[in-house]
């Protein structure tokens, strides 16, 4: 039997540090893409409260009033803010990544969830590799290998920013034969900061090397990302574009243009080996089950594989 699987790529401006409005905006497009049959809808890395793009662009001590508010404006993996996500996705029976800062304690997390579509909270995973910037506002995951999840929609897995490039984490993926994958962005006031379109190409290519559908949400950056923030200098340029591919690296749907808010859409067909697709459209959006390999453990990072083990259960090194 084919299976074709609608799936939702977000575009959108997050509520910066905003945590209760961030929480709507994310409740609202669940509620958005499952109206239009999305099956899976993929958001932007720590889309809740907002990349911190302020840290990028003035001093540190300008900085320690918005670090504050950004920790402020994270939340747990297990609050009420968690459990209205979890709760749009099982009301409107869809699944969701969703990149987010995760606050324990004092310290905040570049974190990403998978729920699936039955509000069930499949994994939490804290980014480990973050650049200079990163370091100083969000502390380091424990070094994990991500899981593919098995489900009724396909097997699925997602990874944030750079880690789409590392390959002890994509060839993890490729090892259980992921067929849709999140490689989700931050977006930037100054079109990619690694390099000109170097998320496009990331992206692009990890379709091509595992043969699978990739999904690259992506913010938006506008004038909303610095209001209030006093003599924050504005950089103007193009922001992210959201993507979808097909196994042969080709796009299965139209971008949005930079700085428009909205929401792509794309029917895939999994088992067209060309990842050809149907009815693909992109619309502006204005303001299961699951199973992993034996040797996962749970975790502060659910589904880690323990550094200790050496070798993930498929055979690639954990090194």
């Amino acid at each position: 039997m084919r299976i074709t699987v609608r799936v939702a790529a977000v575009q959108a401006e997050p509520s910066w540090l905003r945590l209760s409005e961030g929480v709507e905006q994310v409740v609202e497009l669940i509620r958005a893409a499952a109206t239009r049959g999305a099956r899976l809808i993929a958001f932007p890395e720590a889309f809740i409260p907002g990349y911190p793009w302020w840290r990028w662009i003035d001093t540190n001590q300008w900085n320690v009033e918005y670090s504050t508010r950004c920790r402020e404006n994270s939340m747990t993996r297990d609050g009420v803010e968690m459990r209205a996500i979890t709760g749009a996705a099982a009301a409107h029976g869809i699944h969701v990544v969703l990149g987010f800062g995760e606050r324990q304690d004092r310290r905040i997390y570049m974190s990403q969830a998978v729920i699936d579509d039955s509000g069930e909270l499949l994994s939490v995973r804290r980014k480990a590799g973050l650049n200079s910037v990163e370091r100083k506002i969000f502390a380091s995951g424990t070094p994990n290998l991500p899981a593919v999840h098995h489900t009724p929609i396909g097997k699925y897995g997602a990874l944030s920013g750079q880690e789409n490039q590392r390959p002890l984490l994509t060839r993890a993926l490729r090892a259980d034969e992921e067929q849709i994958h999140v490689a989700a962005w931050p977006g930037s006031p100054y079109a990619d900061a690694a390099g000109p379109d170097s998320s496009i190409t990331v992206s692009r290519m990890y379709a091509l090397e595992a043969g699978a559908f990739v999904l690259a949400p992506t913010a938006v950056v506008g004038e909303p990302a610095f209001d209030g923030m006093g003599g924050a200098p504005r950089i103007s340029g193009p922001t992210g574009r959201a993507r979808i591919y097909a196994a042969d690296g080709s796009e299965v749907v139209t971008p949005l243009g930079d700085g428009e808010e909205g929401i792509l859409y794309a029917d895939l067909d999994l088992d067209a080996g060309s990842g050809d697709t149907q009815q693909r459209d992109s619309v502006p959006v204005r303001r299961g089950s699951r199973r992993v390999a034996s040797g996962w453990q749970s975790g502060p990072d659910r589904w880690a594989l323990p550094v200790s083990l050496g070798t993930y259960p498929g055979g690639i090194a954990a090194c």
